[in-house]
């Protein structure tokens, strides 16, 4: 049995309810992790193991041409950008905002 990544996404919700900088950090990288595994499954890119695998995926989503997907690319780019700042900039102040 495989691991259910949307089980990230309801972690990173309940982490969503502290107040201390380090829960919501986790949030926002395990949130972006359970985002990106969905769609890089939903695009049969699991097996692709390049270290541009992010990139690979996201710009899949975003050069489509279904105005859906195209949106799921840039919403999944934006939140790489926090998971970013969540996990590398110690002088990036994270809020629940």
């Amino acid at each position: 049995m495989s691991f259910n990544w949307k089980a990230f996404i309801d972690f990173a919700k309940e982490l969503m309810d502290a107040t201390d900088e380090a829960r919501l950090r986790s949030a926002i990288s395990r949130a972006y992790y359970g985002v990106f595994c969905i769609a890089r499954n939903k695009k049969r890119l699991k097996e692709y193991k390049k270290k541009d695998v992010h990139s690979k995926v996201i710009e899949s989503y975003k050069s489509s041409q279904d105005k859906d997907e195209k949106f799921i690319g840039k919403t999944l780019d934006e939140l790489r950008r926090h998971r970013n700042d969540a996990d590398y900039n110690e002088d990036k102040k994270i809020t629940p905002a």
